[in-house]
């Protein structure tokens, strides 16, 4: 394993193990709580734009298709 792998893991072994990690859980959980506020202000402006029932089905559809790939992802 090159070293460079070895000292990252070994970061992050202690960053687990520290009190810091409970400061980076909450700041990647502020972070990805506002990236859902903008990605939702985002699809509700397209959802405003698009007229045709057909194109919003389509919006739909990708916006379930993506989130189908997430939930595989964390199984």
């Amino acid at each position: 394993m090159p070293a460079v792998f070895l000292l990252l893991r070994s970061l992050v072994i202690r960053l687990l193990g520290s009190r810091a990690a409970g400061s980076v859980v909450q700041f990647l959980r502020r972070g990805l709580s506002r990236a859902a506020v903008h990605l939702g202000t985002a699809l509700r402006n397209i959802w405003d734009h698009v007229r045709s029932q057909q194109s919003k089905e389509a919006v739909l559809g990708c916006v379930l298709c993506i989130l189908n790939m997430h939930k595989k992802v964390e199984n």
